[in-house]
């Protein structure tokens, strides 16, 4: 008998991948991060650029069998072939009870999210479709009018989901862990679903173990397809990958507020995958970066519409409109003080990226 390699299966895999043909948008990414730090990034693996009006993004929240609790937005604009589309929470200011999100997140956006309860303010137990409409007309509330595109969780759990935390990655088992105290407590995780609180029902239950919670996914390159039929249940390694985590300043390991990779996906279905980048989604560059003299060149293969550079805490300190065509801008760095800042540049055929760069 003959045993393949795992690089030969993979080959294998990709190309029988190949041999579909991808024909919708799905979600690519999904930031569900500390306040409302949420954000959802849009993949369309086709040919062709795809125009969103008729596309609307639902939350089921906590376990809801409708859309109705959780929200409905509908999208604007168009998305180019191989290339994203980030949807990101609206809210510019804060309330005692809910937070601002990031300036630096929403910069990131080709589309800010609508008021409470739009669909971006998930936080880790909810449901996340994406549908569309004939001509983009609003859903029904029975979803009699809708075409399931992907969905990311699982609608109507119910009281199951309602009062837990998020999606892991084991299902019926009882967990043993030390509480903040030290002492050994259990916790319980149904249907990949982590409780929000131990089998005493007043210990707060294992947060580390939810994927959705404090976590920002990425699709697996080989996904060329959204998820049409609702799971049962809802695995979340089968799909998707979480970011790797980063360090925060008191030396933890955090996996929450990580957006370094919004604005790009890496697919099979795109025929360039091979390069090890999507070049869809790098059509930008900027150079030198780090700027070390006094001016810094934005290169782009669309002609450029409007470029923005925010500080890190989303500040605007440039704006320009631009109107003639250009693909190869000079900036000057007069008076902006040495540090990382955010560039994003919004192409005339409205697509949009965002770059970190920083100025020595």
């Amino acid at each position: 008998m003959r045993f393949f390699s795992a690089l030969t299966m993979l080959l294998l895999t990709t190309r029988l991948l190949m041999a579909q043909t991808p024909t919708d948008l799905f979600f690519s990414e999904y930031v569900e991060g500390s306040g409302n730090n949420k954000a959802l990034e849009i993949y369309n693996p086709t040919n062709q650029a795809v125009d969103l009006s008729v596309y609307y993004v639902l939350r089921f929240s906590n376990g809801s069998s409708t859309f109705a609790e959780g929200g409905a937005t509908r999208l604007t604009g168009t998305i180019a072939p191989y290339s994203t589309f980030v949807l990101v929470n609206g809210q510019t200011t804060s309330t005692p009870t809910s937070p601002a999100c990031s300036p630096v997140l929403q910069a990131m956006a080709n589309q800010l999210d609508g008021v409470y309860p739009a669909p971006t303010y998930m936080n880790g137990n909810d449901a996340i479709a994406l549908v569309k409409t004939p001509g983009g007309v609003p859903p029904n509330a029975d979803m009699s009018n809708v075409t399931s595109v992907d969905l990311l969780g699982q609608i109507g759990l119910g009281s199951a989901i309602s009062a837990e935390t998020g999606w892991s990655y084991v299902q019926d088992s009882t967990l043993t862990y030390n509480n903040s105290n030290g002492d050994p407590v259990t916790g319980k995780v149904v249907n990949y679903i982590v409780k929000s609180k131990a089998t005493d029902g007043t210990t707060f239950g294992p947060f580390w173990m939810s994927w959705t919670s404090d976590h920002s996914l990425i699709r697996k390159p080989n996904i060329i397809k959204g998820v049409v039929i609702n799971p049962s249940p809802f695995v979340v390694k089968l799909e998707w990958d979480t970011v790797p985590a980063i360090t925060d300043t008191a030396g933890h390991q955090v996996y929450k507020d990580i957006w370094t990779e919004l604005g790009r996906h890496v697919c099979v279905a795109d025929p360039t995958h091979g390069l090890g980048e999507n070049p869809a989604s790098n059509w930008m560059q900027i150079y030198p970066n780090p700027v070390v003299g006094d001016n810094f060149t934005v290169a782009t293969q669309f002609p450029v519409n409007t470029i923005e550079v925010y500080s890190l805490i989303g500040q605007v300190v440039y704006k320009q409109a631009f109107n003639s065509g250009q693909k190869v801008i000079t900036l000057g760095t007069t008076g902006l003080i040495k540090g990382i800042y955010m560039v994003k540049v919004t192409s005339t055929n409205n697509v949009t990226i965002a770059r970190k760069i920083v100025i020595n």
